[in-house]
């Protein structure tokens, strides 16, 4: 009877422990999410990179909205990314060419083509073309502890990513709870707690 208690209040503990880090888990996510966790370098090309830790958690409005436009659940969403821009660049002189209905001047290069008409009011069409690239990799942070990052940039030299949100579901985080390999662990056996050490199937309760 003794030993039921002991194994009951050893359950009890890991629960509470685990609600608890569950809920840290969570308040972590949220705060990560709604951060403004930027970190930014240029490359050896010259273009600049902004760089976010991966946060878990759950769909916010407007990706709830889309799988509601889409007919889609969550358990077919892993990852989103969100991310803003801004372009910003000055242009070369132009001179402008009288034609028969005013004045016209007309710039192009890779990134814009800009035309421009003057009658009685200035009238201006664009046209911005980009390239945005977004990698994801991971980086150890202890012993049993990788932390995903995304890394964004754009090959138009005169666009930075000024905004960068990268989010796991929690329904992915569920899925990868259960795991195979070698393990050491204490239980009870023959009347008594003893260590053991094997290959085994495990659902993790805490993950570090």
């Amino acid at each position: 009877m003794r030993t039921v208690i002991i194994l009951l209040l050893i359950l009890t503990a890991a629960a509470a422990c685990w609600r608890s880090c569950y809920q840290e888990r969570q308040l972590t996510a949220l705060r990560a999410a709604t951060a403004d966790t930027i970190r930014r370098y240029r490359d050896a090309a010259g273009r600049q990179h902004a760089v976010t830790p991966v946060v878990h958690t759950s769909p916010p409005a407007p990706v709830k909205k889309i799988m509601r436009q889409s007919g889609i659940t969550e358990k077919n969403i892993r990852e989103y990314t969100t991310a803003t821009t801004v372009t910003a660049d000055t242009l070369p002189a132009i001179a402008p060419q009288q034609t028969d209905t005013g004045f016209r001047f007309h710039y192009e290069d890779k990134w814009i083509s800009i035309l421009g008409q003057m009658k009685d009011s200035l009238r201006i069409s664009y046209q911005l073309r980009d390239s945005l690239w977004f990698v994801t990799w991971h980086r150890k942070a202890g012993l049993f502890r990788k932390v995903a990052y995304m890394d964004g940039f754009s090959a138009n030299p005169h666009t930075v990513i000024s905004g960068l949100k990268a989010i796991r579901t929690d329904r992915q985080a569920a899925l990868l709870r259960v795991s195979i390999g070698p393990q050491i662990g204490w239980h009870y056996a023959g009347g008594k707690f003893r260590w053991s050490a094997g290959i085994g199937i495990q659902y993790n309760l805490i993950r570090f």
